[in-house]
């Protein structure tokens, strides 16, 4: 089975009844700024990202919330990246920078965000939804601006088993490749927020107050 945190933590007293949200959020705030944000029960963050509809010409991050001391400095990290190009396809790697070296969470959230900006899209949220259920049978749904856009089921070991046309799809190791070879540029940003937002969702099956402190509420 994958090496889930949740089956070698102390579990969650309260899993059973209730549901992970993972958002992320765009908004333009002027002709060339626009504000992403990231929040989950673990991780509150946002990027103010400055760009010239060519590139990105300064990248300001900052935490609300985060689960380990070691993520505090990951926002300064970010500036370094000012001068990367917008790219309107996330199966798109920047060349230019070694995204081990960054906050993945950060990193991930500035690829979207590039290309949000990339592709002139209005104010956009995304909304990844794991309710409590088996470990072998996680639905995982993904909301566009209020609208389910995607929906998938996986099993303990991260495969898709629904729907049939993606059944046996890795969704941890194996998963880029397998997804940029097979998806449009669209459904492929689609699945990796699901993606992503699947593999910490996980996470809520441990009892994150015992190792964190105190739980995160989403706050819309």
């Amino acid at each position: 089975m994958t090496d889930d945190p949740a089956r070698r933590m102390a579990a969650n007293p309260a899993y059973g009844d209730g549901y992970f949200v993972r958002t992320t959020r765009f908004r333009r705030l002027g002709p060339d700024r626009v504000e992403a944000v990231l929040e989950d029960p673990f991780h509150a963050l946002a990027l103010l990202i400055h760009h010239d509809d060519q590139r990105l010409t300064a990248v300001e991050g900052r935490w609300e919330r985060h689960p380990l001391s070691s993520c505090a400095e990951a926002g300064g990290e970010m500036t370094g990246l000012a001068g990367l190009p917008l790219v309107d396809d996330l199966r798109t790697r920047w060349l230019q920078t070694e995204p081990a070296l960054q906050c993945t969470h950060m990193f991930d959230t500035l690829r979207l965000a590039a290309v949000h900006i990339a592709k002139g899209r209005a104010d956009r949220r995304h909304d990844v939804i794991l309710p409590d259920s088996d470990a072998d049978y996680q639905p995982v749904r993904l909301l566009q601006d209020g609208t389910l856009v995607l929906e998938i089921v996986i099993d303990g070991d991260f495969h898709i088993t629904a729907p049939s046309a993606s059944s046996g799809a890795p969704l941890l190791n194996g998963f880029a490749r397998w997804a940029a070879e097979r998806l449009s540029a669209e459904d492929f940003e689609r699945l990796f927020l699901i993606q992503r937002g699947a593999f910490v969702g996980r996470g809520q099956r441990m009892d994150i107050t015992r190792y964190y402190g105190r739980d995160g509420a989403l706050s819309g």
